[in-house]
C-alpha cells in the first residue's frame, strides 16, 4: 500500500529478523488484549527503533485504567470525522496547488479523502454530479 499509493519505499524489501523482547507478565486471565495493545502502542511510539523490553504495570487498578483509556481512544478514533481524510487521517495538507487541496466523498460510506492521498490527477476527479466510490465500497 505504501509503495502503490504513496510511492514510498522505506519499509519495502526489509529482511526482518526474529527477536525476543522481554516484557511484564500479565497476572490475570483477562488482560492479554490490554498487554498486546499496550506493547503495540509502545512499539509504534519507539519506531524506527525496536524496544528491547516492555514494562507494564500489571496491577488490577492499572489494568482497569489502561482498559478504560484504550476503549476511549478506540471510540474516539472510530468516529467518522468529516474534517479528516480517511486515507491519511490528517485534517489538511499544505496544498502546493489547487489540485492538492481537493477533497472527494465516497457515495456509499460518506468518508472524505484528499485526492492527493488517492493519487488522483485533476483529470481523474469526477464531476460533482458523478458519484465516486472508495476502494472499500468499490469491491
Amino acid at each position: 500500500m505504501r509503495r502503490n499509493r504513496l510511492g514510498k519505499e522505506d519499509w519495502v524489501n526489509i529482511k526482518w529478523q526474529p527477536g525476543q523482547i522481554t516484557h511484564t507478565c500479565q497476572k490475570d486471565g483477562n488482560s492479554c488484549g490490554i498487554f498486546v495493545m499496550q506493547m503495540a502502542k509502545m512499539t509504534v511510539m519507539e519506531l524506527p527503533k525496536i524496544p528491547q523490553h516492555f514494562r507494564i504495570n500489571s496491577s488490577k487498578q492499572s489494568m482497569e485504567k489502561l482498559r478504560r483509556n484504550m476503549a476511549e481512544d478506540i471510540l474516539k478514533q472510530s468516529v467518522s470525522k468529516d474534517e479528516l481524510c480517511s486515507f491519511c487521517g490528517i485534517e489538511d495538507h499544505l496544498p502546493k496547488t489547487d489540485v492538492d487541496a481537493v477533497w472527494i466523498q465516497c457515495g456509499t460510506c460518506s468518508r472524505w479523502f484528499h485526492t492527493l492521498c488517492l493519487g488522483m490527477t485533476a483529470a481523474q476527479i469526477p464531476s460533482k454530479d458523478t458519484p465516486w466510490y472508495c476502494v472499500l465500497c468499490n469491491t
